[in-house]
């Protein structure tokens, strides 16, 4: 019966597997909540409206979240959700290399907002643009200078020497918010790293896993899981995947 069900599915196009429940669509965040104490210091980068603040809030019992978001309506939303969160820490500009200002390219869904151009000939911006009723040109709403720091600065300012998670997720930028972390990396105070890599040509620069690597590879880290969204270039919209690397000084790999 089992077989007979499979092929039918196939044959209108779908696959049917059983599910192993260690190993599921949230098996980065299952990873996390099992190495990870129920206090852990998170550095959220791209923090959006706040959905990974609600997510971590979930999964530990007492964190202590920074989260950074520079588009100021999805701070706002953000700011209305956790200003009187005593471990909630909000800061509505970027992390990146280096200290200063930088032009933003603002979509018409803020969650493609990136530093990063947006590839004018592609199926991804013509369906996009088709789902928010604009033009290919008109997805980009607004360019806009924000501001960025590092997060060896803001560490320092706010004296903090342990990060049990960094999660990156900017749009194509994840190397420069890397690279604005090396004094960290260097000390070790990193525990965990989760990135975003889209490895497509939504934007005008797309990654390889070298590009994230050559940061911290040499600093202890090694990957442990990924979750794909697509597993190839050429089914669906988007080629990316959520990367999750463990420090080798903190964790037996």
């Amino acid at each position: 019966m089992k077989n007979l069900i499979k092929k039918f599915f196939y044959k209108i196009g779908y696959d049917l597997r059983k599910i192993n429940k260690e190993i599921n669509n949230k098996s980065i965040d299952s990873l996390i909540k099992n190495k990870l104490l129920n206090n852990p210091v998170i550095i959220d980068v791209g923090g959006s409206r706040g959905q990974s603040i609600e997510k971590y809030k979930k999964m530990f019992k007492n964190p202590t979240i920074h989260s950074f978001e520079p588009i100021k309506s999805d701070f706002e939303i953000m700011y209305k959700k956790f200003n009187r969160d005593k471990n909630v820490y909000l800061n509505n500009y970027a992390l990146g290399e280096k200290k200063g200002y930088q032009e933003f390219n603002i979509t018409a869904q803020t969650d493609n907002s990136s530093f990063n151009k947006i590839n004018q000939n592609t199926k991804w911006i013509k369906v996009r643009s088709n789902q928010f009723n604009t033009s290919i040109k008109g997805y980009v709403k607004k360019k806009t200078r924000i501001k960025i720091d590092t997060l060896d600065n803001y560490c320092i300012r706010k004296k903090i020497n342990k990060i049990d998670l960094l999660k990156i997720d900017t749009q194509g930028y994840e190397d420069k918010v890397l690279k604005g972390s090396r004094l960290n990396l260097k000390k070790n105070n990193i525990k965990t790293i989760v990135t975003e890599i889209i490895f497509d040509n939504v934007y005008d620069k797309y990654f390889s896993f070298s590009d994230i690597e050559k940061y911290i590879i040499t600093n202890n880290f090694r990957m442990v899981a990924i979750n794909l969204v697509n597993n190839n270039l050429f089914s669906g919209l988007v080629f990316s995947s959520d990367v999750c690397y463990f420090n080798k000084k903190y964790f037996d790999l």
